[in-house]
């Protein structure tokens, strides 16, 4: 079970190297200033619960948002929020999840399109991950590398 669990981890990451290469290659879309957008990411790269689809994040003239696209769902659980932590994705642990965390919110559905948008000021460049963690329970539920 395990060996099939870091095999996904180790697909899913791959993947999103695939992903960053084939995105590097193509030339830059203009964008309209009040809607600059980071490329879409290619899904989660650590999860511990099922978590599927893509993100990205968007600099619109009232903030920056992070997206959940259309494609993304997750297994149900209770009190689901979503984090920024300076933690690597892969050194994230149940208990310590949240430790110097930003929470973004509760997760508003496990599909679909959503949003969250980020505190005023904050400087993305402290944080390693995007995280989904059930608080109640302490449960590290996923998370994707920024």
């Amino acid at each position: 079970m395990r060996l099939i669990a870091r095999l996904k981890t180790l697909t899913a990451v791959a993947l999103v190297a695939l992903a960053g290469l084939a995105a590097a290659a193509l030339p830059a879309a203009s964008l309209p200033a009040s809607a600059q957008e980071a490329p879409t990411r290619s899904g989660f790269d650590v999860t511990a619960e099922r978590i599927d689809g893509t993100w990205s994040l968007e600099t619109r003239a009232d903030g920056t948002y992070l997206l959940f696209n259309e494609d993304f769902s997750t297994a149900s659980g209770p009190d689901l929020k979503v984090f920024l932590s300076p933690q690597e994705v892969t050194d994230v642990r149940d208990r310590t999840a949240t430790r110097n965390a930003v929470k973004l919110g509760a997760l508003k559905r496990t599909s679909g399109a959503q949003e969250y948008r980020l505190p005023d000021g904050i400087d993305l460049s402290a944080f390693r991950s995007l995280l989904i963690h059930c608080e109640r329970y302490s449960h590290f539920w996923g998370g994707a590398a920024l």
